[in-house]
């Protein structure tokens, strides 16, 4: 029995070589902005320390904070009010753009805007699909912390709260690595099925349902191999994009150097913060950030489109009904 998934490794790079070569310039740009909203760029929220005076207490560990509690309560819970929107802004466009990535793949044009707005009907559907999906493991998460933690801060036995977190550890792990994989299923086969027919996710997937059980052990292989492809794919573009990261942030370092200078040094940005400076060190630190994550987009253009044109191969392989790229898969075969 041949098994599908290791011949389409090879043929994968010979289809993603008929997309990316010869190189231009605006294909690879626009590829990236798809690329960039599919997934695996993140960011390090910027974290800062606080003037904190010690007010001579005895144990010399009671900070004197110039502000109230619910001040503080208030500006975290804003900050995650505004990560939770930008998160599901993220989730939004990018499901959106599962669309335009596979049409740019079938048909090797990539036209970000025209196949955005064709998709769009679809790509709300598979936004609605995917944030229902991750419902399913956020909020069991969130119950059990709420139920730990509770009842533990009421009797003032932290160890409580612990103790039954770790009982259901590996009850997360195994709910998390299912929504996991059912998210990957349906954006690398359940979405290409969406395109060829049409319809929104639940038809997409009782279209492919037969598939995937008639073909189990194939899609089997599948998964493995593709968790060890995204794996190596990490690393390579952790590399690249580490050099690129460096590379780019010494003229960040100059600038901010030169802030620096212009504000007075460290000791009077510390003593007294002013809001001009604040802001011009957020916006170098914005820029440098969002200009790395786009380049880290651009080297993961190569290897996303890799791992798209693997999954279609595969797809058209275990049925022939669902084959996109008829054509390509001829050539290099």
């Amino acid at each position: 029995m041949p098994w599908y998934a290791v011949e389409a490794l090879d043929d994968a790079i010979e289809t993603t070589k008929a997309l990316l070569l010869p190189v231009e310039v605006r294909t690879w740009l626009k590829l990236a902005i798809v690329v960039f909203f599919l997934g695996g760029a993140s960011a390090s929220p910027p974290t800062g320390g606080g003037n904190f005076q010690f007010t001579g207490e005895p144990d010399g560990l009671t900070p004197d904070i110039p502000v109230s509690m619910d001040t503080v309560i208030a500006v975290v819970l804003a900050i995650v009010a505004v990560a939770i929107l930008l998160w599901l802004l993220f989730i939004l466009v990018g499901s959106v753009m599962e669309f335009a990535f596979v049409e740019s793949l079938r048909t090797r044009e990539v036209h970000v805007r025209g196949y955005a707005s064709e998709r769009l009907g679809q790509g709300l559907r598979l936004f609605g699909f995917r944030v229902v999906l991750y419902l399913l493991f956020v909020l069991p998460v969130a119950g059990l912390v709420i139920l730990a933690f509770v009842p533990a801060v009421l009797s003032g036995s932290p160890s409580i709260a612990l103790g039954t977190l770790l009982l259901f550890v590996p009850v997360l792990l195994v709910l998390g690595l299912v929504v996991a994989l059912v998210d990957g299923l349906t954006r690398n086969f359940v979405v290409p099925v969406m395109v060829l027919r049409g319809g929104g996710v639940i038809a997409g997937w009782q279209a492919f349902w037969p598939t995937l059980r008639g073909q189990w052990k194939q899609y089997a292989a599948y998964v493995l191999l593709r968790i060890v492809l995204t794996i190596a794919g990490g690393i390579v573009v952790s590399l690249v994009g580490g050099i690129v990261g460096l590379v780019l942030l010494i003229p960040f370092v100059v600038l901010g150097g030169l802030l620096l200078v212009a504000f007075g040094g460290p000791a009077a940005i510390l003593s007294s913060p002013g809001v001009p400076a604040l802001v011009s060190f957020g916006l170098l630190a914005a820029v440098y950030g969002l200009l790395l994550l786009f380049t880290l987009a651009v080297v993961r253009v190569p290897v996303q489109s890799y791992l798209g044109y693997y999954a279609l191969l595969m797809l058209g392989d275990t049925n022939r009904e669902f084959d996109l790229i008829p054509e390509l898969r001829a050539e290099v075969r």
